[in-house]
């Protein structure tokens, strides 16, 4: 039978005061249960460990040799909780996250800016997913959690509104358009727009934009991603609607970005895996990318 982490802690209190009495005074606890713990390592153990003289304990050989052995374990299980507390209140170690392009390239920085503000010792592995790569990623573990534009619907991931951001239309700077305070969906009859796969969730926003203001666009580009929406737009070719944060990324000398009168918006979801255990750092993680969201709209 081995002993307990209370026995021992109540054996090397004896040891050092040299009573009962100390020993107890020391732990805080009453005499009559250290002389019980004494005598049950005693038993445990099979050996006496101190000779009683006087109200005075004297430890017997085989006890100095039980200390040093339990000396060493201790320092060995102080260092381990020492560094287990210092992971635990995230001031060090390591955070891997995974993000769609969309929002991996302002607004997952940001977020991730602040919090190595509060923690400056934590490193940062940030994974940018395509939609195909964002289940695998999760359910096989390899980050603590993902970001992205899209619930997922799996047993085995949890998904969580952190935010929701208008869409914005990004417009060529040198175009009439650019002057106006907001776009109507009718307005954009009769220009060049960028549009997404059908599917997708830029797709579904700007296909809604135009199908409420009655248009059909003469001349469309596709983009998969938003930041080549975004590119496309830059050089000229078109009006690209986006989601605010990958908008914040847009050169601003060269396209403008205008609200639209059309109440479509994009819901920025943080998912996990529900076998994984959620540790502070993802935690810490969640609260500055909600502050961030919270702040695009200024940043417009």
């Amino acid at each position: 039978m081995l002993l307990t982490l209370r026995q021992i802690e109540v054996f090397r209190a004896v040891m050092r005061a040299r009573t009962i009495v100390g020993a107890a005074r020391d732990l805080g606890i009453a005499q009559p249960t250290v002389t019980k713990t004494v005598r049950r390592i005693e038993d445990i153990c099979a050996f006496a460990l101190f000779d009683r003289h006087g109200g005075r304990l004297t430890p017997t050989a085989e006890a100095h040799r039980l200390l040093g052995e339990v000396d060493i374990a201790f320092d060995q299980l102080e260092g381990a909780l020492a560094r287990a507390l210092r992971l635990a209140r995230a001031d060090t170690g390591s955070l891997r996250l995974g993000a769609s392009p969309s929002i991996g390239r302002v607004l997952i920085p940001r977020a991730a800016a602040s919090l190595l503000n509060d923690h400056p010792g934590l490193s940062l592995h940030l994974d940018i997913l395509s939609v195909s790569q964002v289940m695998e990623y999760l359910l096989s573990a390899q980050g603590e959690g993902a970001v992205t534009l899209f619930p997922i619907l799996h047993a085995g991931i949890r998904s969580i509104s952190v935010g929701t951001g208008k869409a914005v239309a990004v417009c060529p700077r040198d175009w009439p358009l650019a002057s106006a305070k907001r776009l109507s969906p009718s307005a954009l009859a009769g220009i060049p727009i960028i549009v997404f796969e059908p599917q997708s969730v830029h797709g579904q926003v700007v296909d809604a934009v135009l199908r409420d203001g009655g248009v059909v666009p003469e001349r469309t580009h596709v983009a998969r991603f938003a930041e080549t929406a975004i590119a496309l737009a830059e050089a000229g070719l078109g009006l690209a609607i986006v989601d605010r944060f990958s908008a914040l990324a847009a050169n601003r000398d060269v396209v403008a970005l205008l609200p639209l009168d059309h109440p479509a918006q994009y819901e920025v979801f943080l998912h996990r895996n529900v076998e994984r255990a959620r540790s502070r750092l993802i935690q810490h993680f969640e609260t500055a990318l909600r502050a961030e969201i919270s702040k695009v709209g200024a940043d417009l």
